[in-house]
């Protein structure tokens, strides 16, 4: 394995890159993340299933309902990740990086809960999955993918600096879609020392 200039585990504040200045911190969504996660979910569904196919069955979910979800994202299997963004101790976004359309590339998903809107912090979600992608596992590519109505989500991959790749129409999921997605890409900037997969598929550190 290629030494990576950034270890994931010491990476519990966003601050700690260079060029981010943020108060959020970070971390792998665990356990201990599920009271707050709990109450980020129930505060925010009612804007989040205009896009987010779960998020309309989120009103009538109960406490082992949102359990099970949370666990769905704590024991996923890599190269899927999933992140919890803090002010303090109250979870304000969430974001993951997921296989996108090659093993050596990612996708971000995230939103931000409801009454944080507005204060940047859905651009520093992204800025910080585009640390961990590039610097830390070495992916090629970092794609941002939306629905074309979804009009918050238009803004924020052309602040982040990625270039509009192609549009694709998918099954519609949730109330507000329309079907039809842009998807936006960034690639790796060259230069960066190697970091931990650098151009191998994930399953070559994860397969007996």
């Amino acid at each position: 394995m290629s030494n990576a200039s950034h270890d994931i585990r010491s990476m519990g504040n966003a601050e700690n890159f260079p060029g981010f200045k943020h108060q959020l911190q970070f971390s792998p969504m665990r356990p201990r993340h599920k009271p707050a996660m709990i109450k980020a979910v129930w505060s925010s569904h009612q804007q989040l299933r205009g896009y987010i196919g779960w998020a309309k069955y989120a009103r009538s979910w109960d406490a082992k309902s949102i359990s099970r979800f949370i666990d769905s994202h704590i024991n996923d299997a890599l190269p899927n990740q999933h992140f919890v963004f803090t002010i303090g101790e109250e979870i304000v976004g969430v974001g993951s990086l997921v296989r996108s359309y090659s093993p050596l590339d990612s996708q971000i998903a995230l939103w931000v809960v409801s009454k944080h809107h507005g204060k940047g912090i859905g651009k520093a979600i992204v800025q910080t999955l585009e640390h961990v992608a590039f610097r830390v596992w070495g992916n090629r590519t970092l794609y941002y993918e939306h629905d074309s109505s979804n009009e918050s989500s238009k803004k924020l991959p052309r602040k982040c600096g990625f270039t509009l790749s192609h549009t694709r129409n998918i099954e519609k999921s949730a109330e507000q879609e329309s079907g039809f997605w842009f998807c936006w890409k960034k690639d790796r900037p060259e230069g960066l020392p190697d970091a931990i997969i650098q151009g191998r598929p994930v399953e070559d550190f994860t397969t007996p």
